[in-house]
């Protein structure tokens, strides 16, 4: 069993009416009264929820994916084994991008992501930055960890410990069609 994601906090955002289901395993929902008008200012409502309610401090990591992410349950021996302690990020890796971050951060591929909650510790007592015009939900996070000066290890995943969208393996094909 993957424990990584079995015992780990789950955050939904209040779009139920696309899949009213999948919000019955929410640990809390994040409900916004105008709409998000982006990713970047829900992910960052989110986390201002995280923050205020401190519902993520009895567990290791915060990991965020999307409903139509395989994440390969040896993907949690993978980071154990990578983590020695101090700040770690880990996830499928994009950016940097100078063009939304002039700080160059890096940021990783929004379909799997982490951290450990000393770092979401950090971005909470630092403050959580703006949104940046025309920055995606991912790039944010990156962005916030840069601008709270976080120290930290990155810590690439291997592309075959998760997959997105699409998993094909021996006799096992699985493809997720878009909702909206």
């Amino acid at each position: 069993m993957n424990t990584l994601l079995a015992n780990s906090y789950k955050v939904c955002d209040d779009s139920s009416a696309i899949d009213p289901a999948s919000h019955l395993s929410c640990d809390m929902t994040v409900s916004s009264p105008s709409g998000w008008g982006s990713l970047c200012f829900k992910t960052r409502a989110m986390f201002e929820e995280i923050c205020r309610t401190k519902s993520y401090k009895s567990y290791k990591f915060l990991v965020k994916t999307d409903d139509d992410a395989i994440i390969d349950p040896l993907v949690e021996s993978y980071i154990d084994s990578n983590f020695d302690g101090g700040n770690i990020y880990f996830g499928t890796m994009y950016g940097p991008n100078t063009s939304y971050d002039p700080n160059n951060n890096t940021w990783f591929g929004g379909w799997f992501y982490g951290v450990n909650t000393e770092v979401i510790d950090r971005i909470c007592e630092c403050g959580l930055p703006q949104c940046v015009s025309h920055m995606g939900e991912d790039q944010w996070f990156g962005y916030a960890l840069g601008q709270c000066s976080i120290e930290k290890h990155d810590l690439m995943i291997p592309r075959d410990y998760v997959h997105h969208k699409v998993y094909s393996t021996g006799r096992v094909n699985i493809k997720f069609k878009a909702m909206y």
